[in-house]
């Protein structure tokens, strides 16, 4: 299949020029995710969806993640609550697997459409739900995990959902920032491996994957020296403006690959 028929352009086929612009996306969202814990896949989706092409940002976001959900880990290792993380799994895992058999079937203006209400809509749900005061314990995290697990499944940027309900269960800073990355790690492994059993990922995507991990790496441990000095709300504003653009983006695609396939029919 070429790049023409599938949409993906070949690592090799990318200029200098969007290798650069890759590697700074790449080091830029993981800035962010180490400072705010959320978004940071959301964000790498939405700067690398114009220069990779929609289908292939899935597949290579979830693969990047799995180095860059790792060195989070290890970064903050000591505060993460593994029995948070557990009740969490138990209903999520299940969850995981049916979003990302999902995502196999949909035809690609389906997935912008997708990715796109779902970058709008989590902008409004993130300001509610910051302003709720919930008190949630093992047992409550263990039901917002089902939800948590279809969406992630399909799309990035779930953890965002959890954010509450991790702040109820008294799970803040960097242990927030530690049990995402956890759960992160779990859920990329999983998304990756059923995207290369359903052969949406190539040697060429993994290489491309492995890349823009990479690049996170050092954006992953400059966020965790601004999460022990600075506020973390601190680039909030930009992130939600990211998200705004990124949705607007891909519902765009949404309507042009169905205007294309309109006129190609």
């Amino acid at each position: 299949m070429t790049e023409l028929d599938s949409g993906i352009p070949l690592l090799g086929q990318l200029d200098w020029l969007t290798l650069v612009l890759v590697a700074l996306a790449a080091f830029a969202t993981a800035l962010f995710h180490s400072v705010a814990g959320f978004a940071g896949a959301l964000l790498l989706s939405v700067c690398l969806a114009p220069l990779i092409g929609v289908r292939a940002v899935v597949p290579v976001v979830a693969l990047a993640m799995i180095i860059s959900n790792s060195n989070r880990i290890l970064l903050f290792r000591e505060q993460i609550d593994w029995s948070a993380y557990r009740a969490i799994m138990i209903t999520g895992f299940p969850g995981i697997l049916v979003g990302a058999v999902v995502y196999l079937y949909l035809p690609v203006r389906a997935i912008a459409f997708v990715m796109g209400c779902f970058l709008l809509i989590s902008i409004p749900l993130r300001r509610l739900f910051k302003k709720r005061n919930y008190n949630v314990g093992y047992r409550g995290l263990s039901a917002v995990g089902i939800v948590y697990g279809v969406i992630s499944g399909t799309v990035f940027g779930g953890g965002m959902i959890l954010g509450p309900f991790l702040l109820g269960a008294g799970i803040v800073g960097q242990g927030l920032v530690g049990i995402i990355a956890a759960l992160g790690l779990t859920l990329n492994i999983t998304k990756s491996i059923v995207f290369g059993v359903g052969n949406l990922l190539d040697r060429e995507l993994i290489s491309l994957g492995l890349v823009v991990g990479v690049c996170t790496i050092p954006g992953g441990m400059l966020g965790k020296w601004i999460v022990k000095n600075s506020s973390i709300e601190v680039h909030t504003l930009i992130v939600e403006t990211l998200m705004f653009a990124g949705g607007c983006y891909f519902i765009y695609q949404g309507f042009h690959l169905q205007s294309v396939g309109a006129l190609a029919g």
